[in-house]
């Protein structure tokens, strides 16, 4: 008889701590607000990905348009550095 009722109140406990554990999902059921979305700029005819030697771009890849003279200009973090050459 004391090994039923040990089986009963086991099962009734494990019963109400999965309860409680799963108790705040239903009744926060709230779900999160969906991500926004990431602006995306139009990007220029002729833009390169470029390394740009300057401490503010970190000297990392950072894309650059094509200026009339022929050169490139760096449009990463406000950089403007001036890249000569054929790249």
């Amino acid at each position: 008889m004391s090994d039923a009722l040990t089986l009963i109140l086991g099962g009734l406990l494990g019963f109400a701590l999965v309860g409680l554990i799963a108790l705040p999902r239903y009744i926060g059921g709230r779900r999160l607000a969906a991500a926004k979305a990431a602006p995306f700029h139009t990007i220029a005819d002729g833009t390169r990905w470029l390394p740009c030697h300057t401490t503010t771009c970190g000297h990392m890849t950072t894309r650059h348009e094509p200026t009339a003279d022929g050169a490139w200009r760096c449009t990463g973090h406000g950089c403007g550095h001036i890249t000569k050459g054929e790249q």
